[in-house]
């Protein structure tokens, strides 16, 4: 079984999980910063670009990627939300 190489002689399989693992963290940097609504709007996008026929299978990977990490961003910030509103004393509220 042959290892594909790139032009250094690395290992592409190797190079390419580098590649990937480097996107995540900077996707991640990128999403932290971003609100609800805002995360919402990327993730639209991403749909958007993955229904495009003209996107590459290298642009596909990093949709997929980009898109898994805002879901799981606003999965985040609504379990936050949930967990501030179950915290909500009604009696201080004065709701009768």
């Amino acid at each position: 079984m042959s290892v594909k190489k790139d032009i250094n002689g690395k290992d592409l399989k190797k190079s390419r999980k580098q590649t990937d693992l480097n996107l995540i963290e900077v996707f991640k940097k990128e999403i932290k910063k971003l609100n609800y609504e805002e995360s919402i709007d990327a993730l639209e996008s991403v749909i958007a670009n993955v229904q495009d026929e003209n996107i590459s299978l290298d642009q596909i990977q990093s949709n997929y990627i980009r898109g898994h990490i805002l879901l799981k961003h606003c999965e985040e910030l609504l379990q936050f939300v949930e967990q501030e509103i179950n915290e909500i004393n009604p009696e201080k509220l004065n709701i009768d």
